[in-house]
Order: C-alpha cells, then sequence, then structure tokens
C-alpha cells in the first residue's frame, strides 16, 4: 500500500488520507473497488482503528470514496473521483499560492512555474 511514519510531524490520518487519494489519482484503486477494512488497515500498520476510521472519513466526505453500512467503503465512481481530485488539487493550489505570496515570491516568478509546467 504505502509507508507511513509514525515519527514524522505530519498526523497518520492525514498520511492515510493523502496515501489513498494518491492511489486513487494514479489509477492503482479503481472506481468501485472495496477499500481494506479499517480494523484491517489499523492491524496492519499498527496504528489505532480510530486513525483510519478518521482518513475515511475524510475520504468520504470530500468525495473519494463512499460507504455502504456493514459492506464497507468503495472508491467513488470515476467522474465523483476526479471531481474530488480537483478540488483537493485546486485547495492545495490555493495554500501553496497564499504561502508563495506571503514569503515573497513575484507573480511574474509564480507565472514562469506555471508556464513551465503546462507548456513542458
Amino acid at each position: 500500500m504505502f509507508d507511513i511514519r509514525t515519527d514524522g510531524k505530519q498526523p497518520i490520518y492525514e498520511q492515510l488520507y493523502n496515501g489513498i487519494t494518491g492511489l486513487i489519482a494514479s489509477g492503482s484503486l479503481s472506481p468501485g473497488e472495496k477499500l481494506p477494512a479499517v480494523r484491517e488497515i489499523a492491524k496492519k500498520l499498527g496504528v489505532n482503528p480510530n486513525t483510519v476510521q478518521k482518513a475515511y472519513g475524510m475520504l468520504e466526505q470530500k468525495g473519494f470514496i463512499y460507504s455502504i453500512p456493514a459492506k464497507g467503503s468503495y472508491v467513488a465512481s470515476e467522474s465523483e473521483a476526479a471531481d474530488a481530485l480537483q478540488k483537493e488539487s485546486l485547495r492545495k493550489l490555493r495554500e501553496a499560492l497564499s504561502s508563495a505570496n506571503a514569503s515573497g515570491i513575484s507573480k511574474s516568478d509564480v507565472l514562469r512555474i506555471v508556464n513551465e509546467i503546462w507548456d513542458g
């Protein structure tokens, strides 16, 4: 699956959230695919089940997954997952641009980087 760092600064539930969204974005997890049970992941990673449940809750709230009571959690449809990925990317972009602005990076430097990425 992916590595979790228990000694890092990022909370474990955020690492799980980011890891699962990465797997969805890369296509490693397909639409409709069942995710492992909360207890299964918790045992495998050696973390509290509540931590895994918190990550699953965030994933569901953002539209990456959906849950069926007594059956489990599943990756959202392709269009729902794509929409969730775009929203999440825009949120991260806004956060990064705000940080860049606050640290004094010029708009022209930001636009240069944007053009490098889009134009290859």
